[in-house]
């Protein structure tokens, strides 16, 4: 079960997509329970429409579409009615959809995680928690939910999904030691790191059309690329803009959608930042390319947020080739992954004077540059590749559709069919 997914192109949808097409090209019968297509900018995909339920094939994969609200506008109670009519229509989606050996679902949203439980009852299936962001955490850490009652209700929730759930797949060494804290055996634990696709992102000359086309050739390009959030601390970024904005030459691309972009744009414009250009969501065949213009890539996360959440776009900047500046707390997964490969340079959030000198120090530096950008790479390519994460979620799945029907929870069917709800 899948909130977001093909056409959809941004990084989860892109991960969750890549994961069952290369399932369905091994031979695995994969379905994916979603909803229609309309992240970012909340509007339906052109050629679907918000109907109850619908099935289409994409690339091997049955993918079962069901109603949910969708609108443009991102206020909480929207985005709450958005997560929850979705979560309340995938059950219904995927009881149509039919009974799968293993079931998977995806959090957030968390209360995806009731539907996925229901489902593993009701079939007598084995069912996988999917954590990609740590929830209730990372919504308190966003100041999104702050009632005190909400957040009991939710954490309640978090603690019963834990309980409940057969096996639990993450992505972070620090969501793993969040998960033992609160009780889960370890040997429920599989962690799974994000990944990239170095065939897909790949080294490319960094003066190239998408430089051309936004009139930044010969600049010294400072880029974020992704969501808007809350979490992003990108009030650290345009404060540096603002510090540099004498320096000649120094350019800062901020490409992307998320809550706080109007915010951040107002900022900007009010303050006279003509050393700041905000772009809107790029589409992914732009994607290689845009990575490939920065000089250097930013990757933020605020204090409160860095054991909820984990950046994904860290992977592809380093699949990139390009240096990365992380503005995150030190002892977060990202700093510690930046200092461990060598591929970048790391600030400490709320310190935008040290981000400006930081920058200013790597202009200086082609070199060092050029190495940590190589550095990123190589790591890239032994570690977090799309086929190696693969080859660990069906390995994963496969242990479980054994044990499982070694205790009876599942028939005798030899082929493999796996539902992904998120």
């Amino acid at each position: 079960m899948a909130q977001v997914y093909a056409p959809e192109d941004v990084s989860g949808a892109v991960l969750v997509t890549e994961l069952a097409r290369d399932l369905a090209k091994r031979g695995h019968q994969v379905t994916v329970a979603t909803c229609a297509p309309n992240y970012p900018y909340g509007r339906v995909y052109s050629g679907y429409r918000n109907r109850l339920y619908q099935v289409e094939r994409l690339d091997g994969v049955r993918v079962a579409r069901t109603w949910s609200y969708i609108s443009p506008t991102k206020t909480f109670w929207r985005r709450i009615l958005n997560y929850g009519s979705y979560c309340a229509t995938a059950f219904y989606g995927c009881l149509i959809s039919g009974r799968p050996d293993v079931l998977v679902s995806y959090s957030p949203p968390l209360p995806l995680g009731l539907s996925a439980w229901t489902l593993s009852r009701l079939w007598r299936i084995p069912w996988v928690l999917q954590i990609e962001d740590l929830y209730p955490g990372a919504a308190v850490a966003a100041g999104v939910l702050r009632y005190r009652r909400a957040i009991a209700f939710f954490s309640a929730m978090e603690r019963f999904l834990y309980r409940r759930a057969t096996h639990i797949s993450l992505i972070s060494e620090s969501f793993r030691r969040d998960l033992l804290l609160k009780g889960v055996p370890p040997e429920k634990i599989t962690l799974i790191p994000v990944w990239a696709d170095p065939d897909v992102v790949r080294p490319l000359p960094k003066e190239n059309t998408f430089r051309d086309h936004h009139g930044v050739n010969g600049q010294f390009v400072v880029m974020y690329a992704g969501t808007m959030g809350h979490t992003s601390a990108l009030e650290d970024v345009l404060d540096a803009a603002e510090i540099l904005r004498g320096e000649a030459g120094v350019r800062f691309l901020i490409a992307g959608e998320g809550i706080k972009k109007a915010e951040l744009e107002k900022r900007a414009c009010a303050e006279g930042l003509k050393n700041t250009l905000f772009l809107p969501f790029q589409p992914r065949h732009a994607f290689t390319e845009m990575l490939a213009a920065a000089d250097v890539s930013l990757v933020t996360l605020n204090r409160n947020a860095s054991e909820t959440s984990l950046p994904s776009k860290i992977f592809n900047i380093m699949a990139s080739a390009r240096p990365i500046v992380a503005v995150a707390p030190p002892e977060s997964e990202i700093a510690c992954l930046v200092q461990e490969v060598k591929c970048g340079i790391i600030t400490p959030p709320g310190h935008p004077e040290l981000l400006a000198k930081a920058i200013m120090s790597m202009k200086k530096q082609t070199g060092l540059l050029r190495e940590m950008g190589q550095n990123g790479r190589s790591q890239l390519e032994a570690r977090f590749t799309r086929k190696g994460c693969v080859d660990m979620h069906e390995q994963m799945l496969l242990n479980i559709y054994a044990s499982s029907s070694t205790i009876g929870h599942v028939g005798d069917n030899s082929r493999r069919r796996y539902i992904s709800e998120s």
